[in-house]
């Protein structure tokens, strides 16, 4: 953004006549700025000033549409009314808790009966407890169900969180993929390649000894994108005119080979701290996972002097590798230890589930099916928020704003059918421990049991 203001050459190389930025509102503001930068002739930003995107500031820009008005006034504005699809909206009560859980399970077995995909499905509540007794209803009557998850966008407390353990993965495998390959496989690959397409090896781009840069830069981002995209700018600086990439470059860098760019400097540091790291996983993991190649007959004697060798180290790797994986296995619930697949071994694909969802894991997605279950006052809204003097002011007012937010999330996220959910009734140890707002308390059977309303914000909807 500061680059396109102060060099309107950029500009002319980089800017369209015509842009449409979708999703404005949800952008931070420098990307807001930048965008309306990019265009010469013609801009046209679309968002939902209902979506909220429950993040830090500044990020996202929700004034967004104020200032682009400001900006550039006069100008044509549009409001959609009308959905683009019907939208089936429903609610239904049960009798108690259990009863819910059961309405919740019946609707989705009617929908996968219908051919509805179980990865179209979506359960939304705002209360964890909630959602991890939902899960487990399901599961008891053979519903495959997950938890969506979503990556972490509000703001970090304390250190860093560690970035997730699979992309981790993946991305290391990219690395050991180009990295670890001896090199008569990786030509003997290259001239099979050759030999089937017809073509010379030489018209073959050569892997680098250093790694595919693209995954180099997806390490490096990890933990600290925002840093470490610095550092790799400063890197980019020195090194582009040397004709490295981005994986040579940092070769260099960790010999301390780069002039210009000193491996103590802190933009070195930061970025050798996890390359570092990285290399020394794809040599343990290169130890393990040594290619199998077949022995011609004429050297069958002399590899039979050597196997004596290296005896101790492969029995040394195979107990590492068999270490690792009962370490792992012990690391892991003995939910997902049953009928996983034996070390060494790739995981089958995961098979489709419903999603268990908070409102804000929504985002990004969509789904044939959402249910809003636990639509009952004491989880929204909240049980602070349904006694009266307990939230007031400006804090209530954002807390409803955030409430209907969550709401109007659940909505747009579904695309054929949206069913709310509650229950009229719940034990009092049940409904303290889930903190539920309990307008009164019955003698039911022995038990002391609160009637348990549905929420306030139902009669918005027009459901009620």
């Amino acid at each position: 953004m500061r680059a396109l203001e102060v060099e309107p050459t950029l500009r002319q190389r980089f800017g369209s006549p015509v842009v449409l930025a979708d999703d404005y509102l949800l952008m931070s503001r420098a990307s807001q700025r930048l965008v309306n930068l990019l265009a010469t002739s013609k801009i046209a930003v679309a968002g939902s000033e209902k979506a909220a995107l429950p993040a830090f500031e500044p990020y996202p820009c929700a004034t967004g549409f104020e200032e682009f008005e400001a900006a550039h006034a006069p100008l044509q504005r549009v409001t959609l009314e009308a959905p683009f699809h019907a939208l089936d909206r429903a609610w239904e009560a049960a009798f108690d808790l259990a009863g819910e859980m059961g309405l919740i399970a019946r609707t989705i077995a009617e929908e996968l009966a219908g051919g509805t995909s179980p990865g179209a499905i979506a359960v939304v509540g705002v209360n964890r407890i909630w959602r991890t007794n939902l899960q487990r209803a399901l599961a008891s009557v053979g519903i495959p169900a997950a938890p969506l998850g979503h990556a972490a966008l509000k703001a970090p407390k304390g250190d860093l969180v560690s970035a997730n353990d699979d992309e981790r993965e993946r991305v290391l495998k990219q690395l050991r993929d180009d990295i670890v390959q001896p090199t008569g496989l990786r030509e003997s690959r290259a001239c099979a390649r050759a030999d089937m397409s017809g073509t010379a090896s030489r018209n073959e781009p050569s892997a680098s000894p250093c790694g595919d840069s693209i995954a180099w830069r997806q390490w490096l981002s990890f933990d600290d994108a925002l840093g470490r995209s610095a550092a790799v700018s400063e890197l980019r600086r020195v090194a582009q005119p040397r004709g490295l990439n981005l994986a040579e470059a940092l070769a260099a860098l960790d010999a301390d080979t780069l002039p210009g760019l000193p491996a103590t400097s802190p933009f070195a540091q930061s970025l050798l701290a996890p390359y570092r790291a990285a290399q020394r996983l794809l040599r343990e993991q290169s130890e393990e996972d040594q290619p199998e190649t077949d022995i011609a007959p004429d050297s069958a004697a002399e590899s039979s002097s050597a196997s004596a060798d290296t005896a101790s180290g492969t029995s040394l790797s195979s107990s590492r590798h068999s270490e690792a994986c009962e370490e792992s296995a012990v690391a892991r619930p003995s939910s997902t230890r049953k009928g996983a697949e034996p070390c060494g071994r790739s995981a089958s694909p995961a098979t489709p589930a419903v999603a268990i969802a908070a409102p804000e894991d929504l985002f990004g997605r969509t789904f044939d099916v959402v249910i809003f279950g636990g639509f009952v006052n004491g989880f929204i809204p909240s049980r602070d928020m349904c006694d009266p003097g307990v939230v007031v002011g400006g804090a209530r007012a954002r807390q409803e704003a955030a409430d209907r937010a969550a709401i109007a999330l659940a909505e747009q996220r579904a695309t054929r059918r949206l069913l709310f959910t509650s229950f009229k009734s719940c034990d009092l140890e049940t409904a303290e421990r889930l903190r539920l707002h309990i307008p009164r308390i019955r003698l039911r059977s022995g038990v002391r049991t609160c009637d348990i309303h549905p929420s306030e914000y139902l009669q918005e909807l027009g459901l009620r």
